[in-house]
């Protein structure tokens, strides 16, 4: 068995961030997204409050598919390896690991000494036990595909083995994971906050009510959960990296955008999001630090071309060609999105700065409609143009997309929907002739997470029932590929064949906008966005100019 170079995995994931670009005040954040560290010596001590902007459905691992969620979890536990603020995979609870030649067989050799909020240590047979529920079928975990091809996974799925074949503690502290086929981004996948480990005697003591009172081995061990209200956390004195700054954390559910950011000004909360609806002042107020990094998310229109108008690739290539996204991006945006040349955003593994896309080309587009055998439109129905968002700004984005629409001579219908369930169950993915806007965040920094779960035809997340044999072959093959150039240059050729055949609009790569106070210290941002934000760095310079306690919501 031979060792995976360390230098290799680190290159895999800089390599994709060598043209990562940052829009920050210089003197409060460097070039990699990383404030620069004041003269000044760290301070222990001292509350800090953030913004919730939906209160989380759970805390277990095992189910959680939610941003919100996943930026307290990542607090409360810890996994094998952890992402650095370029997104490198380093060690975590697991101190070195080795893979196999053919990239089946991966050796974790575990920290001692890490311990449990309620003081056991951790052993490998732990991260069996994590791994293995969430196979289990009573689990019923919505990411029970991150291990689904550790070998043996699909026999206990599916009810005939006993436990995970491919799941094994060799010892106390060698875990070993053995794969039925090989996976390029499954180091990736570990260091999700869905791969961290939970204590087997308190998720049975607990049952469901782990989610709401979870223990975990992280910088910050859960106090309590006031429902609609706050979060709280306080600091893990025995953590295995060294005491944590802060002494506690409080996370304030505050579901208006507009609150949160009224109390920020008012001292009440240590940072804030912008949304991106949101067109601020306090951006450039000196009183605070503005930070803003690009993030793994591009925002597109899904087009449904199961049947209907959209069938016809080259009516999709017109409308693309047709949409003026770089005056989208000047005028209503103000520039706080950037125009998307294609489907991976800047920063992911794999990312073209060379891909052309589908520059605004309004000639081209209605030669496309004459040659689809719809000259200005002709017979074509109106389209359909769905949001979940109702914000002014995603509104004037729609309206300015239906009048490019309209001068390609398309009938454009804006809808809204209710809500974002109501849009994901019953509206996405199912009228003909329907465009629908969606923004995909990644969960782990592969091209495979945008490419396959977007693509492939099986895919549930695949909206628009895209379908290309070709395309569906060279993804499987993609996943397979141990040499980083040949599998880069797979995913590139996968996303060359995936535009031509136009199934999406590709308008703008999302960036992360937050505010902090100025005594807030050591914060650092990472291009998965302000859910991976480590608190375990962050200390305050000073006391806050208004009182730590948190006010009563309104």
């Amino acid at each position: 068995m031979m060792p995976v170079s360390r230098r290799r995995i680190l290159t895999y994931f800089c390599n994709g961030f060598i043209a990562l670009a940052v829009g920050c005040r210089d003197k409060e954040q460097s070039a990699e997204g990383q404030e620069k560290h004041p003269t000044s010596i760290p301070r222990y001590g001292g509350i800090y409050r953030r913004p919730l902007a939906l209160e989380p459905f759970t805390l277990d691992p095992v189910f959680i598919t939610d941003i919100y969620a996943a930026s307290v979890a990542q607090q409360v536990f810890d996994g094998l390896v952890q992402f650095d603020a370029n997104l490198n995979v380093v060690p975590c609870i697991a101190k070195s690991w080795k893979a196999s030649y053919d990239g089946l067989v991966w050796t974790f050799d575990l920290r001692q000494g890490v311990k449990f909020h309620h003081g056991r240590e951790v052993r490998a047979d732990d991260f069996v036990y994590t791994f293995t529920r969430f196979l289990h079928p009573r689990t019923a975990s919505p990411r029970a595909w991150l291990f689904e091809r550790v070998q043996g996974a699909q026999a206990f799925l599916a009810g005939t083995a006993e436990r995970v074949e491919g799941l094994q503690a060799l010892d106390a502290y060698t875990l070993q994971i053995t794969l039925s086929q090989p996976y390029a981004p499954f180091i990736s996948i570990l260091g999700m906050v869905q791969a961290q480990v939970v204590p087997r005697e308190e998720v049975e003591r607990l049952g469901a009510a782990f989610g709401r009172q979870p223990v975990g081995t992280g910088p910050f061990r859960f106090v309590n959960w006031v429902a609609r209200e706050q979060i709280t956390l306080e600091v893990n004195e025995e953590y295995f990296e060294g005491r944590p700054f802060l002494d506690h954390l409080h996370y304030r559910i505050i579901t208006d955008p507009q609150r949160a950011m009224a109390e920020f000004e008012l001292g009440t909360l240590e940072d804030t999001v912008i949304p991106k609806d949101l067109l601020t002042p306090l951006r450039s107020d000196p009183r605070f630090k503005f930070f803003r990094k690009p993030v793994l998310a591009t925002l597109l229109l899904w087009l449904e071309m199961r049947d209907g108008p959209l069938s016809n690739h080259k009516v999709r290539q017109a409308i693309n060609y047709a949409i003026n996204r770089e005056a989208i991006s000047n005028t209503i945006w103000q520039n706080r999105l950037v125009q998307a040349h294609g489907i991976l955003p800047l920063g992911m593994p794999g990312y073209n700065p060379d891909l052309g896309g589908y520059p605004y080309n309004l000639a081209h587009a209605r030669q496309l409609l004459v040659e689809a055998g719809h000259p200005e439109g002709k017979d074509l129905p109106p389209l359909e143009l769905w949001t979940s968002v109702a914000s002014t700004l995603v509104l004037q984005e729609h309206e300015a997309i239906k009048r490019d629409l309209e001068h390609l001579g398309l009938k454009i219908e804006l809808f809204t929907a209710e809500s974002w369930q109501h849009y994901k169950t019953a509206v996405l993915g199912k009228r003909p002739g329907a465009m629908y806007r969606y923004a995909w965040f990644a969960d782990f920094p592969d091209p495979d997470n945008f490419l396959f779960s977007l693509f492939h035809s099986q895919s549930p997340s695949n909206y628009g029932h895209y379908s290309n044999p070709t395309v569906d072959r060279l993804l499987e093959q993609a996943r397979s590929e141990g040499d980083y150039l040949k599998r880069i240059e797979s995913y590139r050729q996968i996303e060359a064949l995936i535009m031509a055949d136009a199934p999406v609009v590709n308008l703008m790569y999302s960036t992360s906008e937050m505010l902090f106070q100025s005594y807030v210290q050591g914060m650092e941002l990472n291009p998965l966005g302000e859910r991976y934000i480590p608190m375990k760095k962050i200390w305050l310079d000073a006391t806050p100019r208004v009182s730590l306690a948190t006010p009563k919501p309104q």
